[in-house]
């Protein structure tokens, strides 16, 4: 895991059970959408993008 993957789980707790989440990917820019972060809990399964 990079440092930079290692900084962004480390910064993001999940809404639902206060899991740590795990940084998954990052989605590009395209056209009108800004580039997206996902991540995804590893106790509920919660997958939320920013």
């Amino acid at each position: 895991m990079s440092d930079i993957e290692h900084d962004y789980s480390a910064q993001r707790r999940c809404e639902k059970c206060g899991g740590e989440m795990k940084l998954i990917g990052r989605l590009p820019r395209r056209l009108q959408h800004p580039a997206r972060t996902v991540f995804r809990c590893s106790a509920c399964d919660n997958v939320v993008q920013e």
